[in-house]
């Protein structure tokens, strides 16, 4: 307990310590022998069968005995059996499954084999496992395979409906994130539906900029809350990363043609971008107000500076300037990370625009932004 000094075991609890753990550890020994014999010799029985649970319920991450399980089922108790008894056995597979959850509930190889299980039945019941991995979520809020496995459900739920999902999802995500603002999937999961929100509602321009706006005041509230977060960082660079909002038929057909899924109901016009640009830039220089050795504030300020010089022509030398000073800023501040911002001052800020300063692709890549991921 707290506040109480650890006490060192004596020799004799430590030796019945290390003798339980060498048995243990031979127990396991020979149940691995035990699956290699049964595997070059393709027993698919039901020993075989048991085999695996006592195998994976000491070790869930053994993916080949998960292998082997599934070709266990496949030769033997689902081989020549009526629908039903195919729906119990994979049932009752599900139960096991939900058993090792809480072993690991962060396990590949646990929803792997649970989604196996729901496409190989006939009737799978997706409204219980949207539901039962809404209870992952409420165990741990940024369980990534959690959320991955709930955008896998939904996906074969929208099947199953006619009626739209993402809007529930939607709100599932601002209620994650309100619980929580560190919270990495839940605001990856809004990048992923807040496009696909604008293009079901087919709302007017001024409808998606409430919206847009909306969104920003959420991550302004997030960073405000902890600056030194990255996850909203992160969501706020995605955003500005989009542009103003416009309606596609603004577009001109060169720009329809090379636009993705996203950018049609996200889209840049110039005006409004710098507009977009300095509003964000005024916020930015407040936070830095209060939090001057904040990173992540730096290096966003630096991200939309570079951003805006690249949208208009006056004050270049002012922008470029403050850049330097912020990169300067930065190398005293993040050591770990100086050779980067020496880089890129000594590049005098050559560097795509859709890259930005910082060399962040926030389009393609969102799992290969972060310094500190959900775990």
């Amino acid at each position: 307990m707290h506040g109480r000094k650890r006490v060192k075991p004596s020799a004799e609890v430590e030796k019945l310590r290390k003798e339980k753990e060498v048995t243990k550890i031979k127990e396991y020994r020979n149940l691995v022998e035990s699956y290699f014999q049964k595997k070059d010799k393709k027993e698919f029985d039901n020993d075989a069968l048991a085999l695996t649970t006592k195998i994976l319920s000491q070790n869930p991450d053994f993916y080949s005995i998960w292998n082997f399980r599934r070709l266990i089922l496949l030769n033997g108790l689902l081989k020549e059996c009526s629908e039903e008894d195919k729906q119990q056995t994979l049932s009752t597979e599900l139960v096991f499954l939900q058993e090792l959850f809480q072993l690991n509930p962060k396990s590949y190889w646990i929803f792997n084999h649970r989604r196996w299980c729901l496409e190989t039945m006939q009737n799978p019941d997706w409204d219980k496992e949207l539901q039962l991995v809404g209870k992952f979520l409420e165990l741990d809020a940024r369980n990534f395979h959690a959320w991955d496995y709930r955008r896998y459900v939904t996906s074969k739920l929208s099947c199953t409906t006619e009626t739209s999902l993402t809007q529930i999802e939607f709100d599932f995500t601002t209620t994650k994130i309100n619980q929580n603002f560190s919270n990495y999937s839940a605001w990856h999961q809004r990048s992923k539906l807040l496009p696909l929100l604008i293009k079901e509602k087919n709302l007017d321009e001024q409808e998606k900029k409430k919206l847009i706006d909306k969104e920003f005041e959420l991550v302004k509230a997030a960073f405000y809350t902890d600056p030194d977060d990255q996850s909203a960082w992160l969501y706020h660079w995605w955003l500005v990363a989009q542009g103003s909002i416009i309606s596609t038929s603004q577009m001109n057909e060169e720009s329809k043609e090379s636009s993705n899924s996203l950018n049609q109901n996200l889209s840049i016009n110039t005006s409004e971008r710098i507009e977009l640009l300095q509003r964000e830039i005024n916020v930015v220089r407040e936070l830095l107000e209060l939090e001057p050795d904040s990173k992540y504030c730096l290096q966003t300020l630096a991200n939309l500076l570079s951003e805006l010089k690249s949208n208009v022509k006056e004050d270049s030398k002012k922008i470029d300037d403050e850049i330097v000073t912020i990169c300067d800023r930065l190398i005293k501040i993040d050591k770990f990370r100086t050779k980067r911002y020496e880089d890129l001052r000594s590049k005098k800020f050559k560097i795509e625009r859709k890259i930005g300063i910082l060399e962040i692709d926030i389009k393609i890549n969102w799992p290969h932004l972060s310094e500190n991921n959900d775990k």
